[in-house]
């Protein structure tokens, strides 16, 4: 059967179409924040670390300032904290673990909603098209089951694409927030391994 076919049995195809659309341009916003805008610097947390350990917390501060992201920020705060401890960094850590936090979490929830409402959208657009092949088959007043047989067919369809719509939006939806859990753990690590640096640095 054709797309045509499918948007002039029923009326809910179009807005199945419509939310596919949607998600999959959600999730390629996603992708790119997630792996390009919002990425974790790991090679500057490398490099960090190496001049943390060397006793350099100069040219680690360095290294944070030629990058303009939020965890670069952040690591930039907190190595300019003067006698820094465990406490005073990841206080001092939560207004950027916010953003980051926000920045990954944004708009993920219609992933959530789509995964839900589409195979209701699919199954009223099932309903509807099986409601209008036993009009036409009463109009028709002849016949049996095999004039309803097709119509009832191209009705399932949208139950089709709604579990289809259904299942790309869960996915995407587990993908995308068990990743910025990830992103936020990994983050937290590095803040407790960087007060624990600089708290066996040598005081002056």
């Amino acid at each position: 059967m054709s797309v045509g076919q499918a948007l002039r049995v029923s009326a809910a195809m179009p807005v199945l179409l419509l939310l596919s659309v949607l998600v999959l341009g959600q999730a390629l916003e996603r992708l790119y924040v997630f792996w390009i805008s919002r990425r974790l610097p790991s090679g500057l947390w490398q490099r960090v670390r190496e001049k943390l350990e060397e006793g350099d917390p100069s040219s680690a501060l360095g290294l944070c300032r030629l990058s303009s992201g939020i965890m670069e920020q952040a690591l930039e705060r907190l190595l300019s904290i003067p006698e820094p401890n465990g406490e005073k960094l990841v206080e001092a850590f939560q207004l950027y673990r916010h953003r980051l936090s926000r920045d990954l979490s944004r708009r993920v929830g219609l992933f959530g909603t789509a995964s839900f409402i589409a195979p209701l959208i699919g199954l009223l657009g099932t309903v509807l098209g099986i409601m209008r092949a036993f009009h036409d088959l009463s109009a028709a007043g002849a016949g049996g089951p095999a004039v309803v047989a097709a119509g009832i067919s191209e009705a399932l369809v949208t139950t089709a694409a709604g579990i289809g719509v259904a299942v790309m939006s869960a996915v995407f939806y587990n993908y995308f927030t068990l990743s910025a859990r990830d992103r936020l753990s990994e983050a937290d690590l590095w803040i407790f391994e960087l007060a624990s640096l600089l708290e066996r640095r040598p005081q002056p």
